[in-house]
């Protein structure tokens, strides 16, 4: 399961304290890691209404972005709020895997950008094309 790889990977590689991990398909979804401050702070039904719209979140920035096809596939969207940094890896238009980690707990972010990247790269064979010409797809939205 990517998700469960995913925050294996990125505890192995100790940038931040992980809090959630959570793999989608669709409007399915699996919660494959929930941390013991989120159980306490948060009810089942409000965890997973946070999981849903973070869900609903990852399908407005998919692997492909026609508005910007010179920019190649996107690999990674990131969300900084106060307390918590939200990474949302799209495997393409409608699946993904999305982990949040405490952020005060990530003392070097491009550890945790590079190393969240070179997983993506390595892991998810399919992970866009880089043989694909961005002329050709930016075409099909013409």
């Amino acid at each position: 399961m990517p998700a469960e790889t995913l925050a294996n990977y990125l505890r192995e590689l100790d940038a931040g304290s992980l809090l959630a991990a959570v793999h989608y398909e669709g409007d399915d979804y699996e919660t494959v890691v929930r941390s013991e401050g989120l159980e306490e702070a948060y009810t089942d039904d409000e965890f997973e209404e946070m999981a849903k719209h973070f869900v609903l979140k990852g399908f407005d920035d998919p692997l492909e972005q026609p508005e910007f096809p010179r920019f190649g596939h996107l690999d990674a969207t990131v969300r900084w709020f106060h307390e918590v940094v939200v990474v949302q890896v799209p495997l393409d238009d409608w699946s993904g895997v999305i982990v949040a980690f405490d952020r005060d707990s990530i003392a070097d972010t491009g550890t945790l950008v590079d190393g969240l990247l070179e997983y993506v790269e390595e892991t998810f064979e399919d992970h866009g094309d880089p043989e694909d010409d961005p002329d050709e797809f930016a075409d099909e939205f013409s």
